[in-house]
């Protein structure tokens, strides 16, 4: 209990100094690891933890100063580069090269040429993070997990015949969201439901958990069933494109199954989300810090460990995920705010009516990517994204802007979150 508590604080405070860099003195984390490690050792346990709190601070802003090094942010040249496409929209593309992190290309015949893991060779000029295209060629990639991707999505727009329901299931199943259109992107950005359509924890989770079921019938409760569901959340993650939202849910489902069944325990989740904000954060060389998706998806976690709460009523699952979608909400309120500029205040209630229909959408989606039931399943699709998107627009309201007073608000909010969601223990100190 004490090592999760202790390298959950590291890796808040390794966070804390990457995202409140301070030039001053942060290479002194090389030495400091070890001083902090030889003074644990010698007895002096918290004045190491001391000094190794200092470290994981100074180490955090050391990546950040290492990384503004190596890549800068702004780029303004023309000439011929070679990118990967990021992600599509009807609009352009978002485009990655070594030189820089990533420009977006506003160039609908672009858009309509690639798909998310193709390269592009592009003859333009680029200006503060936008790319300006003359002519370009792309070339389609050839990895498995881009074709097996593409293979579906185009399966799914050719069998249903309603451009919104095929983009859709699409972007729920493969995390295809170029075909989209800006309407639908409106309505879900106006509602504050962007986020189910991005291939995330949720999806991952739901997938996990329908497998588990599935070969828990086949094979019992026994590690094949639990190896079957790893391989086969792994392989959706990677054929959904590998995107730091599903790999971290993909790396917590392991920890957690793999802990549980071999030590009859129950991980605690605080350790489980430092060990997999640490590896990420390893493998990629700090990009996942500095992605926005990352960011929400750690966030909405951490969130839902520290102020989350289960209902126990008749109608306690849906009461469940209307206080996660507040929690959510209230806790990146400011992240969503810096963002996208505004947040929705029926976020929570949008998302409790979405996702059944999320659901549906998934699950005849799939079905209409088999022969026998794909006719049947194309039309009730149809139908289930009609009513979705229709209860949606009834929905939309407003945008509010996160302004510097409620900076003064948001702390006392969470705190009184907190309180909600522990009042037993709480109040049970005071008896």
């Amino acid at each position: 209990m004490v090592l999760n508590k202790t390298l959950f604080l590291f890796t808040v405070l390794f966070l804390a100094g990457y995202y409140t860099p301070s030039q001053c003195f942060s290479q002194i984390w090389v030495v400091a690891i070890p001083a902090g490690i030889v003074l644990v050792a010698a007895g002096l346990r918290r004045t190491g933890i001391v000094v190794l709190c200092s470290a994981s601070f100074l180490a955090g802003a050391y990546l950040y100063d290492f990384r503004n090094e190596v890549s800068p942010d702004t780029i303004h040249m023309g000439g011929v580069w070679s990118c990967r496409v990021e992600t599509t929209t009807t609009a352009g593309a978002i485009l990655a090269n070594d030189a820089w992190n990533t420009v977006w290309a506003s160039d609908r015949q672009l858009a309509q040429s690639v798909r998310r893991g193709d390269s592009v060779i592009i003859i333009g000029s680029i200006n503060e993070g936008f790319m300006e295209s003359y002519t370009f060629y792309p070339i389609p990639s050839s990895l498995l997990q881009d074709r097996i991707r593409k293979a579906v999505s185009l399966s799914l727009s050719g069998r249903i015949a309603s451009r919104e329901t095929s983009s859709l299931a699409s972007a729920l199943l493969v995390g295809e969201r170029g075909q989209v259109s800006q309407s639908v992107r409106r309505t879900f950005r106006d509602t504050g439901t962007s986020h189910l359509l991005a291939l995330s924890g949720l999806h991952v989770g739901i997938l996990s958990g329908v497998m588990l079921i599935i070969f828990r019938k086949l094979f019992g409760k026994g590690w094949i069933s639990i190896l079957a569901v790893i391989l086969t959340t792994f392989i959706y993650v990677f054929v959904s494109g590998a995107r730091a939202s599903t790999l971290r849910a993909g790396l917590m489902l392991l920890l957690v199954l793999v802990v549980w069944y071999s030590s009859g325990r129950r991980p605690d989740l605080l350790f489980v989300w430092s060990v997999a904000v640490i590896i990420l954060t390893a493998v990629s060389l700090g990009d996942v810090l500095n992605d926005t998706g990352a960011q929400m998806s750690f966030g909405a976690v951490l969130s839902l460990i520290i102020l989350g709460r289960k209902f126990r009523c008749k109608a306690g699952w849906i009461l469940s995920i209307a206080y996660a979608g507040l929690v959510v909400s209230t806790a990146l309120a400011p992240l969503v705010s810096f963002r996208y500029g505004s947040l929705s205040p029926v976020a929570p209630v949008a998302t409790v009516i979405s996702v059944p229909f999320m659901l549906a959408t998934m699950i005849t989606g799939f079905l209409t990517l088999l022969w026998p039931f794909a006719s049947a399943a194309s039309v009730l699709s149809e139908w289930v994204v009609f009513i979705w998107l229709a209860a949606l627009e009834i929905l939309e309201s407003g945008r509010i802007v996160f302004q510097k007073w409620m900076f003064w608000l948001w702390p006392l909010c969470l705190v009184a979150l907190w309180l909600f969601s522990r009042r037993r223990g709480f109040l049970r100190r005071f008896r």
